[in-house]
C-alpha cells in the first residue's frame, strides 16, 4: 500500500472510530507537515513527573549520577488533580514517570487511579524496589515496565546500583501471580533488561526466565551514553544492540544512526511536565533546559502555544542541528491513540532499525491509530 493510500486508510478508521484524541492528533500533525509551529490543540500525550528523587544510583541517569540541576522535589497531589479535572477530555494517554523512581510518591496509586477514571491510558517504568502489586491492581494502570540490569544482583548492581534485584523480582511475581486472580484488570506487565556490556550475555537467560513467571512482554533495550566515557565503559560488545553510529564512535564521539533534519512530528503531540508543573519539549530534557511555562499557573493550551514553545517548534523547523537536547536523539513517531493488551507473551527490542525510521508522512500514515 502507498503511503498516500495508508494516510487516507487511517483518516478513515479514525473518522470511524473516533478514539480520543483523534482531531488533535490529526491536525496537529497536519501542521507538523506543514512546517507551521501554532496555533496548536492540545496535545494527546502527556508525560508527568511524579518525583525526580530515585533510590538507585544509575550512572548513566543525570539523578543516579548527581548531574541533576533541578531542585528535587514531589509533585503535589491536589495539583496534579485539578489538572488532570482540566485536560481529562483532550488526553489520550498519560506516561506517569520521568527522572525519578514514580513509586516512591506516596499518592503514586491514587494519582494513576484518578488518571484512569478520565478514561485517560496510562503507563509508567519502574526499578520495581518501591512497587506494591496490590496498589498496582487497585490503580487500574494499563501498562507497567520494570525495568532491571541482570539476571544476578551482582551484575544487576553494577549499572543499577543501590536497586535490590531479589525484591524486584520477588515484587514482579507477586503482581503477575495478584493479576491473575483479577481477570479483568487491564494492566499489561512489561519487563525491561537494560543490555550493556556486562549483561549481554544474560540476554538469553532473561528471554527465558521472562516467559517462564508469566510477564506480557520481555524487552531488551538498547543502552543509552551520555558521553564518551560512559559509551566505553557501558556499550555492547555485541554492536547490534548499540543506537549510535560506530564510525562516529570510531572517530571519538558519539551520533545516533539516525539524525532528524529539521522535524520532529512528536513534539506537535506531546508535552513533558516536570513535578513542579514546568512544561518542556520532550523527556530529552532532563534539566529543564527549555520550560515553555507552567501548567499549575496556567492553562495547557496556553502553555504548548507560549511565544517559548513557538519558538521552540520553529528552530525545530530551521536549524534542530543547534539544538542540544536533539543531538543524541533520533525522534519517537506519533503517539498511538488505540493500544491493546498483548494476547500472548511478546518479545521486543527497543532497538533502532534504520529501515524503519519514519519521517513525518511515513508516522502519519503508519501510526497504529485505528481499531
Amino acid at each position: 500500500m502507498s503511503t498516500l493510500n495508508r494516510k487516507i486508510s487511517l483518516v478513515k478508521n479514525m473518522l470511524v472510530s473516533r478514539p480520543k484524541g483523534w482531531q488533535s492528533l490529526l491536525y496537529n500533525s497536519s501542521m507538523a507537515q506543514l512546517k507551521i509551529p501554532s496555533p496548536l490543540m492540545s496535545p494527546v500525550h502527556i508525560s508527568i513527573e511524579p518525583t525526580n528523587a530515585c533510590n538507585a544510583r544509575c550512572s548513566v541517569c543525570e539523578t543516579g549520577k548527581g548531574d541533576m540541576r533541578r531542585k528535587t522535589g514531589f509533585l503535589d497531589k491536589d495539583l496534579y488533580t485539578d489538572f488532570m479535572n482540566k485536560i481529562g477530555d483532550t488526553t489520550s494517554t498519560l506516561l506517569f514517570y520521568f527522572m525519578g523512581e514514580p513509586f516512591m510518591h506516596k499518592d503514586s496509586y491514587d494519582m494513576i487511579r484518578y488518571a484512569r477514571d478520565k478514561s485517560i491510558y496510562v503507563e509508567s517504568c519502574t526499578n520495581g524496589d518501591f512497587v506494591d502489586p496490590e496498589g498496582i491492581i487497585y490503580s487500574d494502570i494499563n501498562k507497567l515496565s520494570f525495568q532491571i540490569g541482570g539476571m544476578d544482583q551482582d551484575t544487576h548492581e553494577i549499572y543499577r546500583i543501590r536497586s535490590k534485584l531479589d525484591k524486584t523480582i520477588d515484587n514482579i511475581e507477586k503482581l503477575v501471580e495478584l493479576r491473575k486472580k483479577h481477570p479483568n484488570s487491564s494492566l499489561e506487565i512489561e519487563v525491561g533488561f537494560i543490555v550493556m556490556r556486562h549483561n549481554e550475555h544474560q540476554v538469553k537467560d532473561f528471554y527465558e526466565w521472562a516467559k517462564k513467571i508469566g510477564v506480557d512482554i520481555a524487552n531488551v533495550i538498547d543502552p543509552c551514553a551520555r558521553n564518551m566515557m560512559e559509551a566505553y565503559a557501558y556499550l555492547p560488545n555485541d554492536r547490534k544492540y548499540w543506537f549510535y553510529d560506530e564510525d562516529a564512535f570510531n572517530k571519538g564521539f558519539l551520533k545516533p544512526k539516525k539524525l532528524n533534519n529539521n522535524e520532529c512530528i512528536w513534539i506537535w503531540n506531546s508535552l513533558q511536565l516536570n513535578w513542579n508543573g514546568d512544561a518542556v519539549p520532550c523527556c530529552r530534557d532532563t534539566n529543564g533546559q527549555n520550560i515553555f511555562g507552567n501548567v499549575f499557573e496556567t492553562t495547557l493550551n496556553n502553555v504548548f502555544n507560549s511565544k517559548k514553545a513557538i519558538s521552540f517548534r520553529k528552530k525545530i523547523l530551521t536549524d534542530q542541528g543547534s539544538i542540544d537536547i536533539c543531538k543524541l536523539c533520533s525522534g519517537y513517531g506519533l503517539p498511538p491513540l488505540n493500544r491493546a493488551k498483548s494476547a500472548d507473551f511478546t518479545i521486543k527490542r527497543d532497538t533502532l532499525n534504520l529501515e524503519k525510521i519514519p519521517n513525518h508522512d511515513q508516522s502519519i500514515a503508519e501510526a497504529p491509530n485505528q481499531k
